[in-house]
C-alpha cells in the first residue's frame, strides 16, 4: 500500500510549514539577541559562551535575520530532501552506518501496534551513537567534554 494522495499532500504542506516556522523562530531569536533559547539538538548541545556572545552581534540586524531565515530553511529542506530520497530508494546510507534494506512510507492501518517505538523519541538520543562513528572528529555539536568522562 502506498501513501494516499491526501496524506501525501498534507505531509508535504506540513513539512513546508515546519521548515518555515523553525527558520523563522531561529532567525527571530537571533535578531532579538536570545540565541540560546532555541537549541534542542543534540542533547547537551547549547552554545558555548563565546558562541553565544558572537551571535549577540546579530541582534537588531533585519537583513542578517532574513539571511539566517533562508539559510536555516535551506538546511532543514536539504535534510528532508535526503530523507525522502532514502524513502524513495534513490540513495542509500553509507555502509558503515549499518545495514539497510529500504523502507516505505504508507498510510496507517488498524494492524499497527501502538506500542511500537516512535521515531521522534529516538532522534535526539541517537546523536550519541552518531558522535562515536562520525568521520570528522575535529568539531562537535554538543558541549560534552571527553576529559570529564
Amino acid at each position: 500500500m502506498k501513501l494516499s494522495e491526501h496524506n501525501f499532500n498534507t505531509l508535504m504542506m506540513f513539512l513546508q510549514q515546519k521548515i518555515e516556522n523553525y527558520a523563522d523562530h531561529f532567525s527571530e531569536h537571533l535578531e532579538k539577541g536570545i540565541p540560546e533559547d532555541f537549541i534542542t539538538y543534540p542533547p547537551n548541545g547549547g552554545l558555548t559562551e563565546e558562541e553565544r556572545l558572537s551571535l549577540l552581534e546579530l541582534k537588531g540586524h533585519p537583513v542578517l535575520k532574513s539571511a539566517m531565515r533562508k539559510l536555516m530553511a535551506d538546511n532543514a529542506a536539504g535534510v528532508l530532501f535526503e530523507l525522502m530520497n532514502l524513502i524513495d530508494g534513490t540513495i542509500y546510507p553509507d555502509e558503515e552506518l549499518g545495514e539497510w534494506t529500504e523502507i516505505s512510507l504508507v498510510d496507517r492501518t488498524d494492524d499497527i501496534d501502538d506500542n511500537d517505538e516512535l521515531f521522534h523519541d529516538e532522534l535526539y538520543g541517537k546523536y550519541w551513537d552518531w558522535r562515536v562513528i562520525r568521520p570528522d572528529k575535529s568539531w562537535k555539536l554538543d558541549n560534552y567534554d571527553e576529559t570529564d568522562g
